[in-house]
């Protein structure tokens, strides 16, 4: 292989692990926004039905359906980042949202690294520097020429055991 052309394929490398990279990033930043949000609002309007039905009332009034909302707003960045296999847990009908948020402190990473491990996989790891030293490992597929997150992992504490997540 002559020289330029090697010059263009890292070229590429390069260029493929920055936009991995943003990824993640945007993608993360845009849950971690949606998840605050679902939270305080949910947080607000229970302690307001605390406040109006004190004692056992409380445990019979039907509040707003956050998992709803929180699924219809983090519907579009399945569709955009994420393969579109089946989620048996989590997907497009989330069971949780809570403080802090999923991907807490992707947005403002220590270190960010990707690796190709092939011409259709790829993974990115990402350190933050929150409470937790918390770490996330997404893995990416490329199917139909486009890089989609597919899972990932977390550990905390710089460990040695990934954890599989829902996502």
């Amino acid at each position: 292989m002559p020289y330029r052309n090697f010059g263009a394929y890292k070229m590429d490398e390069i260029s493929l692990k920055s936009h991995l990279a943003m990824r993640v990033s945007e993608f993360g930043a845009r849950w971690n926004s949606i998840e605050s949000d679902i939270y305080a609002k949910h947080k607000e309007e229970d302690e307001a039905l605390r406040q109006t039905y004190p004692g056992d009332e409380y445990h019979y009034v039907a509040g707003t359906d956050w998992f709803e909302i929180f699924g219809e707003r983090i519907e579009p960045l399945f569709d955009h980042y994420c393969t579109d296999k089946r989620r048996v847990y989590g997907g497009k009908g989330p069971r949780s949202f809570g403080f802090p948020s999923k991907f807490n402190g992707v947005e403002n990473p220590t270190e960010t690294l990707v690796e190709i491990k092939t011409k259709t996989r790829a993974e990115v790891l990402v350190k933050t520097q929150t409470r937790f030293q918390d770490e996330y490992l997404f893995v990416f597929l490329k199917k139909t020429g486009e890089w989609k997150i597919d899972s990932y992992k977390s550990r905390r504490y710089g460990g040695e055991v990934w954890d599989s997540r829902i996502l």
